[in-house]
């Protein structure tokens, strides 16, 4: 007695061209579900690292200030030394392990610091990719040493409420009522030196060492924000 086995017997056949495009077409449908899914947990990271970032910053101007009478460090000094005492970035090197790291031929200057933003892959010539605002200005008054009246923390009354550092590009430090605009990247323009790289928004140390993601659209203008005297 023969046993035919039509299974074994049957010429195999390959996918048919339906078949081989219903598949290539559920492929294509998956990827253009789950690569924006990928790509916001990818920039979810970098907000998280920048976030870390800023949280190191305030540490350090928060122990600056503690070691210099309650005063947070000058914005800029045109008498300082690039990389040294310069900007407000070397002044915080120090205390936030990045001397000795300045770069000028980097961008920013002080790469692969915590003064680099995860989200900013190039950019407008800087020390960091963040601003540091005179949160004070409202005080300035001229006189010998004309910057002091923007950095002394006894004169901020509601800390939590301040903001002084903020994602930027290509700019060091401003002023809330003339820079703290909502920009286009890799566009130039003085009153908006802000950037909105973190899902539609950015990342603002405030004066208490706090950490906040703000929305924010290009064009906003977030001024109030980071002027001490709307906080009382």
């Amino acid at each position: 007695m023969i046993i035919r086995c039509e299974g074994c017997c049957r010429k195999r056949r390959g996918f048919t061209l339906i078949e081989l495009l219903v598949v290539i077409a559920i492929i294509a449908i998956l990827s253009a579900i789950l690569f924006p899914v990928f790509g916001r947990a990818r920039e979810k990271a970098r907000q998280t690292t920048c976030q870390s970032n800023l949280k190191q910053i305030g540490q350090g101007l928060l122990m600056y200030a503690q070691d210099y009478d309650e005063w947070f460090p000058l914005v800029y000094n045109e008498n300082g030394t690039v990389g040294e005492s310069r900007y407000w970035s070397d002044l915080l090197a120090g205390y936030v392990g990045a001397k000795g790291k300045y770069n000028k031929n980097a961008i920013p200057n002080y790469a692969n610091t915590i003064f680099d933003c995860p989200s900013l892959d190039g950019s407008l010539s800087s020390s960091a990719d963040y601003l540091y605002f005179r949160v004070l200005w409202a005080y300035w008054s001229g006189g010998a040493n004309p910057w002091a009246a923007y950095n002394d923390m006894t004169r901020i009354m509601k800390p939590s409420e301040v903001g002084v550092v903020a994602d930027s590009e290509g700019y060091d430090w401003g002023v809330p009522g003339s820079s703290a605009g909502i920009g286009v990247p890799g566009e130039k323009v003085t009153s908006q030196r802000l950037r909105n790289r973190h899902s539609e928004g950015l990342n603002i140390l405030y004066c208490d060492g706090h950490v906040k993601w703000q929305r924010a659209s290009i064009g906003d203008n977030l001024a109030n924000i980071f002027d001490e005297s709307k906080h009382r």
